[in-house]
């Protein structure tokens, strides 16, 4: 758990973001796919509902359509009420497994060997495709790179996809362990898409020059006829491994063990099963050994020392810099590394631009030391001071240069919404709940019209700000909660603003606690000088974040005290009694 969690309140259930990346079922078998159930103490075959979570790198979107069908079959046949639960990543999954919470997952290779090691997980079944229950890690280039082999693309730009996957991360690391280097060495920078498909994505649009991705993903777009797989080509195939496999944790009851084993084993001979696998183009769950996940035993031994290397090699040489996700990583990636790129040339460090999942993620790897600096908005810049210490030192100037911006509520052109009063009784969807202008300010704006959530028909809370604004249009919320400029960005589109708040204070460039001086100074330096004006500057400016395109100022905390003073208000003024009584 955070230091809080913003109107994430008890009588609601919040949906989890719905990214853009459009993809498919036979993702499973890249991803963690885990089945929830209750945390305490040995789970029964009867009793409270089996909790369903599905934690992956691919648009939750595919996974609520696809895999609510393998949940609920897999329900029916146990004789057990279901509930599907999102996680998104790796790490998320392996600690809701570590904790207890989580008692059957389909988890990436690479956690399992490491899970079963660390707190004892075992295996329950995997899937089968081809009549093999084996994947490969695909290196992949634009078709037209001149890039043939993996050597190629020394000094390149490459994408991972998460720290934890075997045919994303842990396979590329192996191989160039084998070339005696590191990613760190090797490649010019390098990024984490926290997806196969959005990594294949990102090199069929050149944005890096190389990926690595999973092979049942990579085929599926393929014989799909995604139009990114058509733009890119394999320069070298892994040897082959274990698939990624269903777990279950030791204290799970043997009887409910054995009828969710049977469940999946026995898949292929319900018509309903066999209409299901066809769906996610597999052929069927069988037993696996634990002797198939050898190889990935011995890679890991391989690079184990490497992540130490590389934190005690980077010294002065590399800044961590971080970004809260706001938009997807292509997007991020595009509106910031130019950026970097001048910090490189006008500082004596290196940069590698860090991309966490969520806000909490991006403020903690702040805290722990893993980024130097990250730019934050006002609400993760007061978690991040209050609960590590960090710093602000500069803020952007903004689209006006008056380093301000505004949270509005959206609707679709035409809505018969003409008035904030008029939102009771609506649906509304939110950004992140850490946003600023996408969850905190438009809760002011409700509250101030004498609307809370309990008088909501429903409200969801999303990622990213562009996918509120999509899912305003497609219908699927009568408003929505954004950040003005984008707004202004789906304007023509057909979003109008039914509503705006006072000026926001634009989120600072905050720093960690254990951030040298030196560095603070040179990158405080080389942005402030950053001037719109100077024909050079502008060509870099105006590639930026529409908040950046005026370049930066200084800034202290006392300018976010009035943001400061709406939070530590929020337990007294939601009207529900359900926040947590915090204090920033």
């Amino acid at each position: 758990m955070g230091l809080f969690r913003p109107w994430s309140c008890r009588k609601r259930v919040i949906a989890m973001e719905k990214p853009q990346i459009k993809f498919s079922r036979m993702l499973a078998l890249a991803v963690v796919f885990s089945l929830l159930a209750v945390a305490g103490g040995p789970v029964h075959a009867a009793g409270p509902p089996l909790k369903i979570g599905v934690a992956s790198m691919i648009t939750p979107v595919d996974a609520v359509k696809y895999y609510q069908e393998i949940i609920d079959y897999i329900g029916k046949q146990i004789g057990r009420p279901v509930q599907m639960v999102h996680r998104r990543t790796y790490d998320e999954m392996d600690a809701l497994l570590e904790r207890g919470e989580v008692k059957v997952a389909f988890i990436c290779s690479a956690p399992y060997v490491k899970n079963r090691d660390k707190f004892g997980i075992e295996l329950l079944a995997a899937p089968s495709v081809g009549g093999k229950a084996i994947y490969q890690s695909y290196i992949i280039v634009h078709k037209d790179s001149p890039v043939r082999s993996f050597a190629d693309l020394k000094g390149k730009v490459f994408a991972f996809t998460d720290p934890k996957s075997n045919t994303g991360k842990l396979y590329p690391t192996y191989l160039l362990k084998t070339m005696d280097s590191t990613p760190e060495r090797y490649f010019k920078r390098r990024l984490y898409s926290y997806s196969h498909n959005k990594s294949i994505e990102l090199v069929a649009k050149k944005v890096v020059d190389g990926a690595a991705v999973e092979s049942l993903v990579y085929e599926y777009m393929v014989k799909k006829g995604s139009p990114y797989a058509g733009q890119t080509r394999i320069i070298k195939r892994s040897p082959p491994y274990g698939i990624p496999p269903v777990v279950v944790t030791r204290d799970v009851d043997a009887v409910l063990r054995e009828k969710i084993r049977d469940a999946f084993l026995d898949m292929h001979r319900t018509d309903k099963g066999r209409a299901i696998l066809s769906a996610m183009m597999i052929d069927g769950f069988v037993r696996i050994a634990d002797a198939a996940y050898d190889p990935i035993r011995k890679m890991e031994r391989a690079v184990a020392g490497e992540a130490h290397v590389a934190r005690k090699a980077r010294g002065v040489q590399t800044v961590y810099f971080g970004v809260i996700p706001r938009d997807n990583p292509r997007i991020l990636y595009e509106k910031y590394q130019p950026l970097l790129d001048y910090l490189a040339d006008h500082t004596p460090y290196t940069y590698e631009l860090v991309l966490k999942k969520n806000y909490e993620e991006t403020v903690n790897a702040l805290g722990r030391g893993e980024t130097d600096l990250a730019l934050l908005g006002p609400l993760t810049y007061l978690e991040a001071r209050a609960k590590y210490g960090a710093r602000c030192i500069l803020k952007p100037k903004g689209t006006k240069g008056d380093s301000r911006y505004r949270s509005v509520i959206i609707v679709k052109k035409g809505s018969a919404l003409k008035t904030l009063s008029g939102l009771k009784g609506k649906d509304v969807a939110f950004s992140a709940t850490r946003s600023t202008s996408g969850n905190l300010m438009p809760r002011y704006l409700l509250a101030n019209a004498g609307i809370h959530l309990s008088d909501l028909s429903r409200y969801d809370n999303f990622d990213y700000h562009d996918s509120v604004v999509k899912a305003v249009l497609k219908g699927q919320h009568e408003a929505g909660a954004v950040r003005d400029s984008v707004a202004r960005k789906y304007a023509k589109l057909g979003i109008e603003v039914l509503a705006e708040s006072g000026p926001i204070p634009t989120g600072p460039l905050v720093i960690g606690p254990g951030t040298p001086a030196s560095l603070v100074e040179n990158v405080r330096k080389a942005l402030l000088a950053l001037n719109p004006d100077d024909p050079g500057h502008q060509k870099i400016l105006s590639r930026l974040d529409e908040d950046l395109k005026n370049g930066f100022m200084e800034t202290a905390d006392a300018d976010y005290a009035d943001i400061r003073a709406k939070i530590n208000a929020v337990p007294r003024t939601c009207g529900l009694g359900c926040h947590p009584k915090i204090t920033l």
